[in-house]
C-alpha cells in the first residue's frame, strides 16, 4: 500500500503559497487583500482573499480550501456512480 501523503504538510504548503502569490500581488499593486476565513460544516474549510479596486488590479482572488467529509458530492459522482458513498 503507498504510503499517505503528510496531509498537514501539503496544507501548509499551499496556504504558504497563497501568503506568497497574495503577498506579490498587494506588493504590485499597492493595494492589500481582504480574507474571509471560512468552516465547512461537513469537515474543512479555507481561506478566501480578494484585493479590489487596486491601482493595477480591478479584482483579483487567490483562495485555498481545505474540504473532507463522508462522501463525494453528488457533482462528482454524477459520471461515474461507482465512486458514490
Amino acid at each position: 500500500m503507498p504510503d499517505r501523503p503528510d496531509i498537514d504538510a501539503v496544507k501548509t504548503y499551499l496556504q504558504d503559497l497563497q501568503d506568497a502569490i497574495c503577498d506579490a500581488l498587494a506588493a504590485e499593486d499597492g493595494t492589500p487583500f481582504r480574507e474571509d476565513s471560512w468552516d465547512r460544516p461537513g469537515g474543512g474549510g479555507g481561506r478566501s482573499r480578494v484585493l479590489e479596486g487596486g491601482k493595477v488590479f480591478e479584482k483579483a482572488g487567490v483562495n485555498f480550501s481545505h474540504v473532507h467529509g463522508d462522501g463525494l458530492p453528488p457533482s462528482a459522482t454524477a459520471q461515474r456512480p461507482e465512486l458514490a458513498g
